[in-house]
């Protein structure tokens, strides 16, 4: 069994199609995207400057996969030529899992969930009992990493939150050597808000993960004052950019 891929694929429209790219978002909740191998999905629409004000041009579609060859169809499906229709650029990044912790509507769609199988495990045959996912081979570490952050915001917090976001916003313009590509997206505007990022390698997320203050003292404040009722945090090898 292989480890899942992940894609994440943004959708730019042109002017005159983006009150149809916002009534997609109505659409899939309504019937949410499906495809061979598509394990989870969300269409997020995204904020300008990962701030407030909507970005009614772009919107991003997120989707785990049982592997690779089915990431890659994505392209050839309804469901994604009924997104793609009126855009002006689509740009897509495969990911492989390198770490997760935390939830997203309950469960973690990063990891790769080996329970099913027999019922005894210590009676069940070698057939019957589940298989372990295949480790994907060392990471190279000089090639990209992506990022990917997720919360749900407690109302009472949404203040506090959205008074933090500039100067996080700052610190990551601070990086421009480092960071290849970044944008906030979300499914609820205001509450449930997600960050993807890509850096040169790991060591450029590490040292601003680990070693950049004022990082460092947003991750503080987000527990001492509670702000997330979920949350969670991936990172991910990048096996392709199609841009």
């Amino acid at each position: 069994m292989s480890a899942p891929v992940v894609t994440v694929t943004i959708f730019r429209y042109q002017p005159r199609a983006r009150f149809r790219a916002f009534a997609n978002m109505g659409r899939v909740l309504m019937q949410p995207v499906s495809a061979d191998g598509l394990r989870f999905s969300k269409l997020m629409g995204s904020g300008i400057n990962f701030g407030l004000i909507p970005d009614f041009s772009t919107y991003v579609h997120l989707g785990v996969w049982e592997d690779s060859h089915r990431a890659s169809a994505f392209a050839q499906t309804d469901g994604y030529r009924q997104l793609a229709q009126g855009t002006e650029k689509i740009s897509t990044l495969h990911l492989s899992p390198l770490k997760s912790h935390g939830l997203w509507d309950g469960s973690n769609p990063f990891i790769l969930n080996t329970g099913q199988g027999a019922e005894n495990p210590e009676r069940a045959t070698a057939d019957e009992r589940p298989k372990k996912p295949e480790r994907p081979a060392a990471p190279d570490p000089s090639a990209p990493v992506a990022v990917l952050t997720r919360a749900t915001i407690r109302a009472r917090a949404l203040p506090d939150f959205w008074r933090h976001v500039p100067q996080a916003r700052q610190r990551l313009t601070d990086q421009a050597d480092s960071l290849l590509f970044g944008i906030g997206v979300g499914e609820v505007p205001l509450v449930q808000q997600c960050t993807i990022s890509v850096w040169r390698d790991a060591a450029a997320v590490d040292q601003y993960a680990y070693r950049q203050s004022g990082h460092r003292e947003v991750v503080r404040l987000t527990r001492q004052r509670q702000w997330y009722s979920e949350e969670l945090f991936a990172r991910f090898t990048v096996l392709r950019w199609d841009r």
